[in-house]
């Protein structure tokens, strides 16, 4: 089920634990965050809410706290990314 290696190593085994989460390199890091870059409230609400509607979520909750100020939620019955595609990104190139 593993497919073609080349991942980090934990603990010095030879393979990843299964569902392993390995870090992703900073260069790496930094050109993903820099393409969601949310300037205020509404945009960063609406790019949660595109995502819930992109998962297929059919109800979607929104909860303000103290108007958004504080912190916001976003929750919905989406299906969610599906655990074995978080097994292919190690680096900028697999998005």
């Amino acid at each position: 089920m593993e497919a073609g290696g080349g991942g980090a190593r934990a603990g010095g085994s030879s393979s990843p634990a299964a569902g392993a989460i390995r870090p992703i390199n900073k260069a790496d890091v930094h050109r993903i965050c820099s393409g969601q870059v949310i300037l205020d409230l509404p945009s960063a609400v609406k790019e949660l809410v595109e995502n819930s509607l992109d998962a297929g979520s059919t109800s979607i909750d929104i909860a303000l706290n103290e108007y958004g100020r504080e912190s916001f939620k976003v929750a919905d019955n989406g299906c969610g990314i599906p655990p074995h595609n978080f097994q292919e990104l190690s680096s900028y190139v697999d998005l």
